[in-house]
C-alpha cells in the first residue's frame, strides 16, 4: 500500500512597522486610506478599549480589545492595542494603539557614473547597484535602463531576490558585483544632460505587483570649448593682455564667429570680432589689449562669445568670466570759483576739492597760477601733500582782480604717483569772471547843469535888456568848445543864447575881413 502525503506550505503575513499613537476618547489614527478612531473606553475590572475601523471613510469595523490583543481585515491591515491606561483622577484614560500593513519587498536602485563630465567619443562607465531592502523576497524582478537622449536601453531579470540581499553579477567573486553598462558618449551640436532612467517591477510572495524608479544624469560637452584668460591682479596704469582659446573636440569642421567686450570698467583700442575655422581636434587662439579705467576689486569680465550654424539654427557657445582686481590710486578734482561776477578790485576765492577714490595711497603735486589781470591775496599755489584711499581734501586760493575785462583761469594738471612710483595726472575745469562796469549818472541829473559839472559859461539876466559880454579868457573857453571832436553833445543840446551870439559875432568878423580885403585888392 502506498500512501501519499499532500503537504501543503503557506507562508506567513510578514508586517510592517507601519503607525503607532497615544489615543485618548474620540481620537483618531490614519494609514493611508484607513481611519481608526477610539471610541469608547471600559474602566471595569480589565480595561478595554472600542475602536472603530473606515476605509475612504466607509465604516468596515468595530471592535473591542484588552491590551496586548490585535485584529487582522482581508489580511490587508492589523490593528493592535498595545497598552490601555485607567488614569488618575484628573486625567483621561488613553490607550496606545497600532495600525500595520503587510510587509512588501523594497528594490533599492542605485546608479553611479565614473565622471561628471564627458566629451563626444569618450567612455562612459555606468554602475547599478540593486538590493531588496524590503522584510519579505522580490519575486520576478524585472529591470529596463534607458536614457534621453535615447542613445541605449538595456533589460535584465532575475527569478528572485530574497529579502536583505543584493544583486550578484559575478557569483563567483567574493565581493557583490553591481550591474556594470558601458557606453560612448555621443557627439553633440550643443552641451547637455545625459539622462539615464531605472525601472524595477517585481512581485512580492502573495503575488502583489510593485515597481521601483531609480535613475542619474551626466553631461556631455558640445563639440567647441571657449576659455577666456587675464592678469587676475592689475595696476591701474598697466595696459594688459587678454587671451581667448577656441577648441574643437567635435567630429566635423565648424566655422565659427568669435566676439569679446571689455565691459564698463576696462578699454581697448582693439576691433574685438574674429572669424575662425575650427578642424576637428583643433585650437586656436585671439588676444587683444585692455586698459583699467579705475580701480576696483572683484570685477568680472564679460564672457567671450562664440556662434556657429548648422542648418537653419545658430548655435552660441559662451566662454568663462574672468574676476579681475585692478590696485591704483584715483584723484577726483574738481574746482571752482565764486563769486563770477564782480566789479574791478573785489576779491574771488578758487575752491579746489580733492578725493583719493581708489584703493592705494596717493603723492599729490599741485601747480595753480595767477592769471594776468589779477593778484593773489592768499593761499598757496605750489603743494605736494598725501591722500589716502577715501581721503578727501580741500584748498582755498583769494585773487583780486584787477583788470576791467575780467579775467580767465585756464585748466590746470594735478599730478599725482603711487607707492610702486607710477605716475598719473587729473585735470581741472577752467575758469571764468565777469568784471561790471562803474553805474554812469544819467543826462538829465540836474547837478550837472552848474557851471563846475557842465563845463558851460553862466548868463547873467541884467534886467536892463544888455547882454553881459564875456571876458577875452570866456571867450576862449567857448572858442576851444567848438573845436571839432572835443565837442560836449550834452552841452550843445542844452546850451544857453551865449553860444548863438559867439556865432554872429564871428561870421560879422569873417564878412568885415572878406570887405577890406576887396577894397585893398
Amino acid at each position: 500500500m502506498i500512501l501519499i502525503l499532500a503537504v501543503s506550505t503557506a507562508q506567513a503575513t510578514v508586517w510592517g512597522q507601519g503607525v503607532s499613537g497615544e489615543l485618548h476618547w474620540k481620537e483618531q489614527l490614519t494609514l493611508e486610506d484607513y481611519t481608526l478612531t477610539l471610541a469608547d473606553f471600559s474602566l471595569e475590572e480589565k480595561l478595554m478599549v472600542l475602536v472603530e475601523l473606515q476605509e475612504d471613510e466607509r465604516p468596515i469595523a468595530r471592535r473591542a480589545l484588552h491590551a496586548g490583543e490585535w485584529f487582522v481585515i482581508n489580511d490587508s491591515l492589523r490593528i493592535s492595542a498595545l497598552k490601555i491606561v485607567e488614569g488618575a483622577d484628573k486625567d483621561e484614560p488613553y490607550a496606545i494603539v497600532r495600525m500595520q500593513l503587510p510587509s512588501a519587498p523594497e528594490i533599492s536602485l542605485i546608479l553611479s557614473f565614473d565622471k561628471d563630465i564627458y566629451r563626444g567619443g569618450e567612455d562612459i562607465k555606468i554602475l547599478l547597484s540593486v538590493e531588496n531592502r524590503g522584510a519579505v523576497d522580490a519575486e520576478d524582478l524585472k529591470i529596463t535602463v534607458d536614457s534621453s537622449p535615447p542613445i541605449f536601453s538595456r533589460r535584465f531579470n532575475i527569478s528572485s531576490l530574497q529579502a536583505g540581499s543584493a544583486w550578484d553579477e559575478q557569483k563567483k567573486t567574493a565581493q557583490t558585483d553591481p550591474i556594470r553598462i558601458d557606453l560612448v558618449a555621443p557627439y553633440l551640436l550643443e552641451a547637455g544632460d545625459l539622462q539615464v532612467r531605472v525601472r524595477a517591477q517585481y512581485t512580492d510572495p502573495d503575488g502583489n505587483s510593485h515597481q521601483s524608479w531609480g535613475g542619474g544624469k551626466a553631461h556631455i560637452s558640445g563639440p567647441l570649448r571657449l576659455y577666456k584668460r587675464v592678469e587676475e591682479t592689475q595696476e591701474l596704469s598697466e595696459s594688459y593682455y587678454v587671451i581667448d582659446s577656441l577648441s574643437n573636440y567635435g567630429n566635423r569642421t565648424f566655422s565659427v564667429d568669435l566676439s569679446d567686450s571689455t565691459g564698463k570698467e576696462f578699454h581697448s583700442n582693439d576691433t574685438l570680432q574674429w572669424k575662425i575655422v575650427l578642424e576637428p581636434g583643433q585650437t586656436k587662439t585671439v588676444s587683444y589689449c585692455i586698459k583699467p579705467i579705475e580701480p576696483a576689486m572683484g570685477i568680472s569680465l564679460p564672457d567671450a562669445v562664440a556662434s556657429f550654424r548648422m542648418g537653419k539654427r545658430i548655435y552660441t557657445i559662451r566662454s568663462n568670466r574672468p574676476v579681475v582686481d585692478v590696485t591704483g590710486p584715483l584723484i577726483d578734482a574738481k574746482r571752482s570759483i565764486s563769486p563770477k561776477r564782480v566789479k574791478a578790485g573785489e576779491e574771488v576765492m578758487i575752491s579746489l576739492e580733492l578725493e583719493n577714490r581708489g584703493n592705494r595711497k596717493a603723492v599729490l603735486t599741485m601747480a595753480e597760477m595767477v592769471p594776468q589781470g589779477a593778484e593773489l591775496i592768499s593761499g598757496e599755489l605750489n603743494e605736494s601733500f598725501m591722500l589716502s584711499p577715501g581721503e578727501k581734501a580741500a584748498r582755498k586760493i583769494r585773487l583780486r582782480v584787477m583788470d576791467p575785462d575780467g579775467i580767465s583761469i585756464p585748466s590746470s594738471m594735478v599730478r599725482y604717483r603711487d607707492v610702486r612710483g607710477n605716475d598719473y595726472s587729473t585735470r581741472t575745469s577752467a575758469l571764468r569772471v565777469t568784471v561790471e562796469e562803474e553805474e554812469v549818472s544819467s543826462p538829465s541829473d540836474p547837478s550837472r547843469n552848474d557851471t563846475g559839472g557842465s563845463g558851460m559859461s553862466k548868463v547873467s539876466d541884467l534886467g536892463d535888456g544888455q547882454a553881459d559880454y564875456p571876458s577875452p579868457d570866456r571867450e576862449n573857453r567857448d572858442d576851444e568848445r567848438l573845436i571839432p571832436g572835443s565837442i560836449d553833445h550834452r552841452v550843445v543840446e542844452s546850451g544857453s543864447g551865449l553860444g548863438h551870439r559867439l556865432s554872429i559875432l564871428l561870421i560879422l568878423i569873417i564878412l568885415l575881413l572878406s570887405v577890406a580885403l576887396g577894397r585893398y585888392l
